[in-house]
């Protein structure tokens, strides 16, 4: 496998897949009212990029399914994109690894 066997759409939700660990913009807030302690967290930047990765990724699999020798690679590597897109998303909403 080459990098030139990937296809445009597959390099570029790889790129947003791998920008996902480093973008960050996030907002926590956290207040306590008699005793119960409420706390909100979003990563906006994670969502946002993560988004972005699962959608290109998304159209790199329909895509990759047009492909002639190279489908398999693609569909890994878009496929794989997406899923790890799916994690950002999750962690920027605050449902995997939040400080709540």
């Amino acid at each position: 496998m080459n990098m030139s066997d990937l296809s445009l759409l597959s390099k570029i939700a790889i790129g947003l897949a791998i920008a996902g660990f480093f973008v960050s913009f996030t907002t926590s807030y956290t207040s306590s009212v008699n005793g119960v302690v409420d706390c909100d967290f979003t990563d906006y930047g994670k969502l946002v990029i993560g988004g972005l990765a699962v959608m290109v990724g998304g159209i790199g699999e329909v895509t990759a399914l047009r492909m002639g020798a190279a489908r398999m690679v693609n569909l890994m590597a878009s496929g794989g994109a997406a899923l790890v897109g799916i994690f950002h998303i999750l962690t920027g909403a605050g449902v995997i690894g939040g400080p709540c």
